[in-house]
């Protein structure tokens, strides 16, 4: 579609053009003025995008730090659960296997 590479080399050669004739003293052109602003835009947005860039590396980071907070959390939270219900577990089954015991010393004995 559109060659950066080709535009940043041409933008380059007009703006260092642009910039001898004025370090010589002399006037620039209306055009030549819009080519040092073109010049000055194109570097803004190439900080920008470096800008932007680091700064969503950074808060995908922050994110992924969260998340694996998250999950670590949600893990002990999981496995004390799973450490109550166990305890449970083993208080019902010693329940029913004593009760079960005691009726059937009671059937026996009467």
């Amino acid at each position: 579609m559109f060659d950066d590479k080709f535009f940043d080399d041409w933008l380059d050669a007009q703006a260092q053009k642009v910039m001898e004739k004025v370090a010589s003293g002399e006037g620039i052109a209306p055009e030549q003025m819009m080519i040092l602003m073109l010049k000055a835009q194109t570097n803004h947005f190439a900080h920008l995008d470096v800008d932007l860039r680091n700064e969503m590396k950074m808060l995908r980071e922050d994110m992924d730090k969260r998340f694996e907070q998250m999950h670590t959390e949600t893990t002990k939270r999981f496995e004390q659960l799973t450490s109550r219900i166990d305890h449970f577990m083993i208080w019902s089954f010693a329940t029913t296997i004593s009760v079960g015991g005691i009726i059937i010393a009671a059937i026996k004995f009467f």
